[in-house]
């Protein structure tokens, strides 16, 4: 990929963005360890995230990805 290419990725993805909720069970292993990259709310056993993405699903895999790494 070229630098045409990669700015041309770049800003596409910035006029696309789009802020999603995605809802899920809290992980049991579950710890903030670092920086939270999203608006997270944590209610009894389900978490809330205000991820920002192309769409839904980028959306989740962020989020997934996030939980992963937590522990």
């Amino acid at each position: 990929m070229n630098s045409v290419d990669m700015a041309t990725n770049l800003i596409f993805r910035a006029k696309h963005l789009q802020e999603f909720v995605v809802t899920t069970e809290l992980p049991d292993d579950f710890c903030f360890g670092g920086v939270v990259p999203f608006d997270m709310q944590i209610t009894g056993s389900i978490l809330e995230a205000r991820v920002w993405a192309i769409d839904f699903n980028e959306a989740v895999d962020r989020l997934n990805e996030f939980l992963q790494n937590t522990h």
